[in-house]
């Protein structure tokens, strides 16, 4: 879980297909970890301690990605509307329109 939370977190912002694909990953190691935990599994104390410890670290390195994700969802939103706003000054739907909503 680990090495797909940093996955998640080092994919380049344009790269949609490997954040997905960095995403299903990370998703197939909690459902592994959610079901050795669902058959209990029997850890030793000192292997349960380092456990603990390293999903800490995942989960903090999960949260950084997630912040990461909402900025690029709202960069991709603002960007979107932005070019939105230009189609619909340019006459959008109308291809015929020599007019151009300059005021916006």
């Amino acid at each position: 879980m680990e090495s797909a939370t940093a996955a998640v977190g080092s994919v380049p912002v344009e790269d949609f297909a490997e954040a997905r694909a960095a995403m299903d990953r990370r998703a197939w190691a909690i459902a592994d970890l959610a079901a050795m935990v669902a058959e209990g599994v029997a850890v030793p104390e000192q292997a349960r301690e380092q456990i603990l410890s390293r999903l800490r670290r995942a989960l903090e390195a999960g949260r950084v990605a997630e912040q990461r994700l909402v900025s690029i969802r709202s960069a991709a939103a603002v960007e979107w509307s932005q070019w939105s706003n230009i189609y619909r000054a340019l006459g959008g739907s109308a291809p015929n329109s020599t007019r151009v909503d300059f005021c916006g």
